[in-house]
């Protein structure tokens, strides 16, 4: 009996009786091909698996290079001994058929779903398979993670679409469109080209679609209003047409929801939960992309649009892409700002913002032959930005005493202009490995505005006038901005193979950074006019940088192992002039910048990777510039002309298991930052007023120390059940100083995810995690104000199906965070979002939904921070409950 529970044998070839090792071995029922076993036959071609005690199966073992071997499987007859022999494909002399459908398989290192295999709703998106496929998860904003390994591209076809927009894949293209669904790390351009992998990887999804599905036009139309004036609306357009892809997108609303891009939120800093700045600042917002309309202050009204194109010409000869996209958001509300520790000082400001953008990408590729191709990138891109703002600040004595009132109104408008070119020109030799690249690239940035500054600022430190009364200083200004940034660049690489597994690289680069910054400010004259410069807080200042750089690398590649040392040195230097005070420094670094990586594969999908990095940090040009900024008149910033490079050592490692069968995975990582005579923002209080200077903090080391693991399985197949549980831990000291004292500042924060989950589509499903954390912050000057303590959060969402086309949801986000002696009170807030939803049509392409948002009416707007010793509190106005209906049609029309 216990020989017959498995299936067992030897797997070799049928000739010459080679064992045959990591052979694929699948087991499928017979009646719907659904993978029920999985495993690999070991070094001496054995293998073994669980053979079910019902039912019919049927079994393939496939290699490389060999034609597939299949069996059927009954519950009746004796496996346990099978000997399995495979024929090399160059000596089959008929075609093998196998027939059904696999839905995993392992391709070198990419591994592949099959599409048709997975159960998803009718009219289903990309973001919706995605979210049935072991392996992958996709959270509430559209971020996806794959083999625990966050996804930064979204390919069709392997092509580029929108950019580097994935969700504008994602939630843009039908499920039932997708053929195969590809995971796998993407190669820099450069060794995608040369053929050295330098260890430069981004995790990728390709989602290949059916040939039918390359000619039609599909798309979806959405309309929604509310109570409250809230409203929203979508309509996404594509027309495919063999390699053909034209796309129309537009979304407009004023309740946070035209967010198509995950990625934004990253760029414009927004992100959930805890996150660490490079001077070992800690912030626990939960901010998003704010041109979403999300995370800003007040109501957002929002517009983002887009049109893609891309095709393919004369045998796939010329690929071009192209994508033109605007956006527009505006917003008006209040702010509280408090902030304790080191300084205290509380503000209340009112905010009218307007924000557009225009911006066009093309991709070229040319490929003139087998041996020779050239890539041309362009972007260019127009923001408008105007804003209305008036604030109320005060700074107070550790007593709590009054110590500086100040009175602010600021407009401001601001166009930033930029563009940005570059090309790549590959030459491959005869000889396999052999290469020569040469690139360039053109960027330009410029910033050109105006505004006017009203303020009143009353110092009860200052000296007091004859009557005995506080002076007060009145600000009435006229400024006018121009700042620029112009770079050029151009490298140039060979590739030289020194066997087959090793390569040496050798390459130079040159780089000239042109930096201009023009502030003048105007006082209004006795005949009313802002014609009286005042050098006080104008400035016109140059900042420059050429740079040469110089590398060899020595790198080593095999299918399990590759490693890589790199070695770096720059050439730079610095030229700044201030043409106010008439006076310059020039300043030059050689440095070293060292880089080894080496990655392990113990199997196709178990892996280890490592990264060290020594970097020389070299001072920015806010940095150092000696500008006086009257805005915030409270807290003045002035740059450091004397600033010294620091240098950053670096390691990463990381660790993943990926288990095809059970679609589970485990993921361990670690990384450690040592900062030598960094580059801190120090503060000194100075009659009431904060002076924020940079300066390097000489003999002492910032350290960041960061530990993350996860595990994600299955509990339970029949019911759906999975979970995951994670964990981080994040540790830093940091320095900085305050009134000419050290400041050391030690961070630690404890983080615990789990995330439990049921998607069946069929009855109850649901999303949930929890993630209770604990912070500690410690200050060697500040003792006795820490922002020690336990915060909660959970987030999720919760559906029931009744029936196929109709659902009862809701989504939910609790937070809790104890009061700290930074701030004394608990901060709790739960936000409920229920709805129902229902589909028409025979196709059910048609869907009524009504949802409330917020429905217990608590979003209060609220974050905290901290910073070098300095905790903030912020409340804001932001969306409220609301109701609304909303209609959507999903159309299609095949060609």
């Amino acid at each position: 009996m216990l020989a017959q529970s498995k299936i067992a044998g030897k797997i070799s070839d049928v000739k010459d009786q080679v064992k045959l090792s990591d052979a694929t071995v699948m087991l499928l029922t017979a009646k719907d091909s659904i993978l029920t076993g999985f495993t690999r036959s070991d070094e001496n071609g054995l293998f073994s698996l669980s053979k079910p005690d019902t039912g019919s199966y049927l079994l393939i073992v496939s290699y490389p290079k060999y034609g597939d071997y299949y069996t059927s499987i009954s519950k009746d007859k004796d496996y346990s001994k099978l000997t399995v022999g495979l024929t090399k494909t160059a000596t089959l002399l008929e075609e093998v058929i196998v027939t059904g459908r696999i839905p995993i398989t392992i391709k070198g290192d990419t591994t592949e779903y099959d599409a048709g295999s997975f159960k998803v709703e009718k009219n289903a998106k990309v973001e919706d398979l995605l979210k049935v496929l072991p392996g992958i998860t996709v959270d509430a904003s559209g971020k996806i993670t794959a083999q625990g390994k966050t996804v930064k591209k979204v390919l069709v076809d392997g092509e580029e679409f929108f950019g580097d927009d994935p969700t504008l894949v994602t939630r843009n293209i039908r499920s039932d469109m997708v053929d195969k669904v590809q995971v796998y790390e993407k190669k820099s351009e450069q060794a995608e080209r040369t053929g050295v992998d330098d260890g430069q990887r981004e995790q990728t999804i390709n989602v290949k679609l059916k040939e039918g599905a390359k000619n039609g036009m599909f798309g979806k139309a959405l309309l929604g209003g509310g109570t409250s004036d809230y409203y929203m609306g979508q309509l996404m357009l594509n027309k495919f047409k063999g390699s053909q892809k034209i796309s129309v997108y537009g979304l407009f609303g004023n309740n946070g929801t035209t967010s198509m891009n995950w990625q934004d939120a990253q760029k414009y800093g927004g992100d959930s939960g805890v996150s660490y700045g490079d001077d070992g600042s800690m912030s626990w917002t939960n901010f998003t992309d704010p041109f979403s309309g999300q995370g800003v202050i007040g109501i957002p009204r929002a517009i983002n649009s887009g049109v893609n194109f891309s095709d393919k010409f004369n045998k796939d000869k010329h690929n071009i892409n192209i994508n033109y996209k605007y956006g527009r958001l505006s917003s008006d509300g209040d702010d509280e700002t408090i902030s304790t520790g080191l300084i205290n000082n509380k503000s209340n400001k009112s905010v009218d913002t307007e924000n557009d953008q225009h911006r066009a990408n093309l991709k070229y590729d040319l490929n003139f032959d087998s041996l020779n191709t050239l890539t041309i990138r362009g972007g260019a891109s127009r923001k408008n930005l105007w804003s209305d703002n008036r604030r109320e600040a005060y700074q107070f004595t550790q007593n709590m005493d009054t110590t500086v009132a100040e009175k602010t109104h600021e407009t401001i408008k601001n166009t930033i202009n930029e563009l940005n070119f570059s090309t790549y020109f590959t030459h491959k030799f005869k000889k396999k490995g052999r290469s020569f690249t040469l690139d360039g690239q053109v960027r330009r940035t410029e910033m050109i505005g105006d505004g006017y500054l009203f303020s009143e600022v009353k110092n009860s430190l200052a000296k007091k006038d004859t009557a005995g009364y506080t002076p007060i200083d009145s600000t009435d200004q006229r400024k006018e901005r121009n700042n620029k940034n112009e770079v050029l660049g151009a490298s140039v690489s060979y590739t030289e193979p020194l066997s087959k597994v090793w390569n040496l690289v050798v390459g130079t680069g040159i780089e000239s950074s042109n930096n201009s910054s023009r502030v003048e400010s105007f006082n209004k004259g006795v005949d009313g006019k802002y014609n009286n410069l005042d050098s006080r807080f104008s400035n016109n200042y140059d900042f420059d940088r050429r740079s040469s750089r110089y590398k060899l690398a020595i790198v080593h590649t095999t299918d399990k192992f590759r490693f890589t040392v790199a070695n770096n040195f720059n050439n730079d230097r610095l030229k700044q002039y201030n043409y106010y005070s008439q006076e310059g420094l020039s300043r030059s670094y050689f440095t070293y910048n060292p880089n080894v990586s080496a990655g392990y594969s113990f199997t196709k999908t178990k892996g280890l990777w490592l990264n060290y990095t020594g970097k020389n940090q070299l001072p920015s040009m806010t940095q150092i510039q000696p500008i006086l900024d009257n805005s915030d008149q409270i807290n003045r910033y002035l740059g450091n002309e004397n600033l010294k490079p620091s240098f950053i050592n670096s390691l990463n490692i990381n660790y993943n298991s990926f288990r095809i069968l059970t679609g589970s995975y485990v993921y361990v990582g670690g990384n450690i930052s040592l900062d030598k005579n960094p580059i801190t923002q120090n503060i000194d209080t100075v009659q009431g007023f904060n002076i924020y200077t940079w300066n390097n903090v000489s003999g002492k080391t910032n350290t960041s120390v960061n530990i993350w693991s996860g595990y994600h399985f299955k509990l339970s197949k029949k019911l759906g059940l999975s979970n995951s549980p994670q964990f981080s831990l994040n540790m830093s000291d940091n320095y900085n100083l305050f009134n000419q004292q050290l400041n050391k500042v030690n961070t630690t924060n404890f983080n615990f995810t789990y995330n439990f989950k049921r998607d069946t589509k069929t009855g109850l499903n649901f999303d949930l995690n929890f993630s209770p954390q604990y912070r500690l912050m410690k200050s060697s000057l500040e003792r006795n104000t820490n922002s020690n303590g336990f915060v909660f959060g959970s987030n999720g969402s919760v559906e029931y199906f009744i029936g196929k086309t109709f659902k009862v949801y809701t989504n939910y986000s609790y937070t809790y965070e104890a009061g700290t002696k930074a701030f004394d009170q608990k901060f709790e807030q739960f936000l409920l979002h229920p709805g129902v939803s229902k589909k028409f049509l025979k196709n059910e392409s048609l869907m009524l939904d009504f949802m409330i948002n917020d429905v217990l009416d608590q979003n209060k707007g609220f974050s905290r921070s901290a910073s070098t010793s300095i905790f903030t509190q912020r409340r804001y106005d932001t969306i409220r409950r609301y109701y609304m209906l909303k209609l959507s049609w999903d159309f299609t029309k095949m060609f």
